[in-house]
């Protein structure tokens, strides 16, 4: 799944004139939106199914992965094995 999602993000890029430049930026936003959220308590992260680890571990992948979609990714699997 991550190879698909690395592939789409490849994909989409040859869209723009600096690809690569496009890519950091957004995943800049994504990384001060996850920021954000480490204002909310604990109990308002577990509502959105996050906890600090996985704000930490968002904002400590490279700047080439949305860390957005790791997390979801993350949250998704979590998911699975609980079930």
């Amino acid at each position: 799944m991550r190879d698909y999602i690395l592939n789409e993000a490849a994909f989409r890029d040859r869209t723009f004139a600096f690809p690569r430049l496009q890519r950091f930026v957004r995943n800049w936003f994504s990384r001060r939106y996850l920021r954000k959220l480490e204002q909310f308590d604990d109990y308002m992260l577990s509502d959105i199914g996050l906890t600090r680890a996985d704000l930490h571990y968002g904002q400590t992948l490279p700047y080439d992965v949305d860390p957005i979609a790791e997390l979801s990714r993350q949250c998704a699997v979590r998911g699975r094995r609980h079930k």
